[in-house]
């Protein structure tokens, strides 16, 4: 449904809750592309450490089976290059794909037919399991989005600091801003639009907002998924060897993970096989997927489960194995996201709901996308995005193919037991929602 200020050359008035990728990208490209535009930010705290967009570093890449994903992350890649806000946070170390769930072999050909060379004439890839891009790399995570997060206040955006407990709703049913908690206080922030950003929290939003309207819910849209990553430290002696290698991923029936380099005397590790958490919503009468309360459970601490450590733990083991002796865990994280049926993203009005746009579902593979994605959600609130990416990211759609299918959720976090290792190939089956 398109906006009913359709009739105006776009709103005056815009809040966004959420200011992570989604959320500040989207607001410092409104504000730089439309600067009459009055923009709030809405967010618990700045540099929310319990938001997916907050970490110690992430995986920079366009190594997608999809090609309308690589070519984004092509487009991305060349800003964390070249734009000052972010280049000194972007480090081009390459990535090495061992594995057999071709993501090498797609992502090659991809590659040939756009007439790139990731591979820098190192190597061919009829060998199944190795892939190499020398053009691949990370980004430190806090310090881009502070930085991303300045210039959006440099651009005149306005962040409030607070909880958004539910949409604010008109009197017709539509959207007309949000509910937040401040300093104890319910106050109503107005909008001509809201943007939600909200990642893995979006079907509670929605769901305490209006539990009795059906057709407002998320219903299997997204949902709110978590993966374990640990960060770790090693010996001084070697770090020179540590600095020298690749973010690797690693994606055999045995292990599923991911490895960046050092940055700040850190290595961080991410385990690949997601979960829900599952949790009975009393509005609803149901149980949906909803992010634990604590805050400890998705951010940096101990509060994890023993289960979940061990199999970052596998990870761990078998990236370096005895290559680099002396790696010890220190702290563990259950980061949550928001996933796709088809881990594509959620970037639309709501066709209930006027004046209400999702921008969200990022589905572990958005943080990339800090530099850009905020234009596109930009381009369909002015209803002048690209038709196929239209159709792509709406919110009700077909759900066909997947951009990042190892990221569907397998099992709920209060299943998880000891870990004794993982299921021969094709025994995984996603849990339905």
């Amino acid at each position: 449904m398109e906006p009913s200020t359709a009739g105006k050359r776009h709103p005056a008035t815009v809040v966004i809750i959420g200011a992570g990728v989604f959320g500040l990208s989207t607001a410092l490209h409104l504000r730089k592309s439309h600067p009459d535009v009055d923009v709030t930010v809405v967010d618990r705290m700045r540099g929310n450490r319990g938001g997916a967009s907050s970490d110690h570093n992430k995986i920079i890449r366009a190594d997608y089976p999809d090609p309308v994903y690589m070519g984004l992350a092509i487009e991305a890649q060349e800003c964390w290059r070249k734009d000052p806000m972010l280049q000194p946070y972007y480090h081009e170390c390459g990535m090495l794909f061992a594995e057999d769930i071709n993501i090498g072999r797609a992502s090659y050909a991809n590659y040939k037919k756009i007439g790139q060379e990731p591979l820098s004439g190192r190597a061919d890839t009829d060998a199944e399991y190795n892939y190499y891009n020398p053009h691949s790399g990370w980004g430190e995570a806090e310090e881009a989005m502070a930085s991303v997060f300045q210039a959006a206040l440099d651009a005149g955006v306005t962040f409030t600091e607070a909880t958004a407990r539910k949409l604010l709703p008109a009197p017709d049913g539509s959207c007309q801003g949000v509910t937040v908690q401040k300093d104890g206080e319910l106050q109503d922030l107005v909008a001509d639009l809201t943007v939600v950003c909200t990642g893995a929290y979006t079907a509670k939003l929605q769901a305490d907002t209006a539990p009795e309207r059906d057709e407002l819910q998320v219903a299997g849209r997204m949902v709110a998924a978590a993966a374990v990553q640990c960060t770790a430290t090693y010996p001084p002696d070697q770090e020179e060897k540590l600095l020298q290698a690749p973010v690797h991923f690693i994606g055999m029936w045995h292990t599923h993970g991911e490895s960046i380099p050092p940055f700040k005397g850190r290595l961080k590790f991410n385990c690949e096989v997601s979960f829900l958490n599952m949790t009975y919503h009393e509005g609803l009468g149901k149980e949906i997927s909803i992010p634990p309360a604590e805050q400890s459970q998705s951010t940096f601490s101990q509060d994890v489960l023993d289960g979940l450590k061990q199999e970052v733990a596998n990870v761990v083991r078998n990236k370096y194995g005895n290559y680099v002796p002396g790696i010890q865990i220190e702290n563990y994280r259950m980061c949550w996201d928001a996933v796709s049926p088809n881990q594509d993203f959620v970037i639309d009005y709501h066709p209930h709901c006027n004046n209400l746009i999702i921008a969200g579902a990022g589905s572990f593979h958005s943080w990339k996308f800090l530099p850009t994605i905020g234009k596109y959600v930009v381009q369909r609130i002015m209803g002048t995005l690209d038709e196929p990416l239209a159709r792509k990211w709406a919110w009700d759609r077909e759900n066909v193919g997947a951009a990042c299918e190892m990221y569907i959720p397998t099992r709920d976090v209060k299943n998880i037991g000891p870990f004794q290792g993982w299921p021969r190939p094709g025994e995984l089956v996603p849990v339905a929602q």
